[in-house]
């Protein structure tokens, strides 16, 4: 259809499951779908396979030696931009903000043998300026460095999930009609991509974000916004720049730190249909669907597909807590 959507690596096991999850449907009174994208690869796994088939496409395309990308000590796109790197022969550097135990993400990071740059909040909301810093040293010193923003969500980090929304239409066509698809909200690039699927293969279903960042739903409605402008930019495409719904309310004290609501999540999806979620991502986000569902946003007997975007790896980190949890 579109040479883009073909520029492309194969990193992961597409296209992924959708599964019915038939014990939560039953309780919400929906007929709830499970979109597996944590099933694409093991290492890698999750929703960034699917935008680093395009990211580092373009990496080696530019004969890339180093990638530098960054997020917190517990990223699920760091580990799997370390994975992939390493897999196609090229190093890896991470700038990394928070504290984390040698332990999850952070330990398969290591083992990757990425050079992690530990770097404080303060210096994260300028990260893009400190990798675009490191990029030139390293050129300076022969290397030619490709730089990925956090979360992977730039305009060539939406094709992933704009290319996804083909998997689901054909899916539809054997199955049943989407009314909602539902995800995890954190850089926007996600449900970005999802929206310019919708335009590229004519999907009808509403799409609809749980933000799980300390932004206000507003600021992400921006940066999709901004990012569906640069991809027009890029690609010499007329899409129409309008972005779905995004909802606050759900994030809890701050990004990555857990309740015991968010393990109550993470315990009833493991239980009930036998699911495992993270507690930074996925169970916030479900959360947050269930609640819309009980309030009547997303109306009974609706079909809704959630996507499970991965983070396996970084429950691991959350061992203590949720000990102490199961125990309590």
């Amino acid at each position: 259809m579109m040479d883009f959507l073909n520029e492309k690596l194969s990193l992961g096991i597409f296209p992924t499951p959708i599964e019915p999850m038939k014990n939560m449907s039953k309780e919400l009174g929906v007929n709830l779908f499970l979109k597996r994208d944590d099933l694409d690869e093991f290492l890698g796994s999750g929703n960034k396979v699917r935008k680093l088939e395009y990211l580092l496409y373009e990496a080696k395309k530019d004969s890339c030696d180093v990638v530098l990308s960054a997020g917190g000590m517990q990223s699920n796109h760091c580990r799997a931009t370390a994975y992939f790197s390493r897999r196609l022969g090229m190093e890896v550097e991470l700038f990394l903000f928070g504290q984390s135990e040698m332990q999850g993400n952070l330990l398969i990071d290591k083992l990757l043998g990425a050079k992690v740059h530990p770097i404080t909040h303060e210096e994260y909301a300028n990260v893009m300026e400190l990798m675009n810093t490191r990029a030139k040293e390293l050129e300076e010193a022969g290397h030619r460095a490709y730089v990925i923003p956090p979360g992977g969500s730039n305009a060539t980090g939406l094709l992933g999930y704009a290319s996804m929304t083909k998997e689901l239409k054909e899916w539809e066509e054997k199955h049943v009609t989407f009314d909602y698809v539902v995800c995890a909200t954190g850089t926007a690039g996600t449900i970005g991509g999802l929206e310019l699927g919708k335009q590229i293969y004519d999907e009808k279903f509403q799409v609809l974000g749980i933000n799980v960042t300390k932004k206000d739903a507003t600021q992400l409605e921006e940066k999709m916004k901004g990012l569906l402008n640069d991809f027009n930019s890029k690609y010499g495409t007329s899409f129409e720049v309008k972005v779905p719904e995004v909802v606050d309310g759900y994030v809890g004290q701050d990004y990555a730190v857990a309740s015991d609501e968010d393990f109550n999540v993470i315990k009833e999806v493991a239980l009930k249909d036998q699911v495992i979620f993270d507690p930074v991502y996925t169970a916030k986000a479900f959360k947050g669907m269930k609640d819309l569902i009980v309030k009547g946003k997303i109306p009974h007997d609706s079909n809704v597909l959630f996507i499970h975007t991965g983070g396996t790896f970084g429950l691991f980190a959350f061992a203590k807590q949720l000990q102490s949890y199961l125990e309590g």
